[in-house]
């Protein structure tokens, strides 16, 4: 007998794949590797200040090297490039930090909808797959990256996904 997250009442949830009861649900998967593969979203933990830093040293190096070598090679002309390339650097540091910011947003809005998909999920770890105890999805075990692509895809990002998990067999 099941409840709703796919949990079995007096005893382990077996594994359809090799029969083992060795199985956790996906949101208690601790390993590293594993832990990252059934990630229910990608990582969202970019800070836009960090890359604005970035971005205006790398400017400020652009426009610095252009006026040393200007003056030292007498090339009036290598100023305006230098600062001009530095203003093409910032514009793109910009894109960058907007383009996070829009991928930060969606991945929370899709946070309730990508734990719905994932609700009742098991992970076994002698079969490495996914499964669910109530059915779900699809029948069996499937890989993690079939995992990370139904999820992703509920939650409303799965264009983020990698290009391993966007082929995953099943997809379709």
């Amino acid at each position: 007998m099941t409840d709703n997250s796919g949990e079995v009442y007096g005893g382990p949830v077996m594994c359809p794949g090799c029969g083992t009861g060795d199985t956790v649900p996906v949101g208690d998967v601790r390993r590293g590797k594993d832990r990252i593969r059934l990630a229910p979203a990608p990582n969202t933990f970019g800070d836009g200040c960090s890359n604005f830093i970035e971005g205006t040293v790398i400017a400020g190096l652009a426009v610095a090297a252009a006026a040393y070598y200007a003056d030292d090679r007498d090339w009036p002309w290598l100023l305006p490039v230098g600062i001009v390339a530095a203003l093409l650097v910032m514009w793109g540091t910009v894109a960058v930090i907007r383009s996070e910011g829009k991928d930060k947003r969606r991945v929370e809005a899709g946070a309730d909808r990508a734990a719905a998909a994932a609700a009742g999920a098991r992970f076994c770890s002698a079969c490495d797959g996914v499964f669910f105890a109530s059915g779900g999805p699809w029948e069996g075990v499937a890989s993690p990256e079939r995992f990370r692509h139904h999820v992703w895809t509920a939650g409303g990002y799965g264009d983020q996904l990698d290009e391993k998990a966007k082929a995953a067999p099943g997809q379709g």
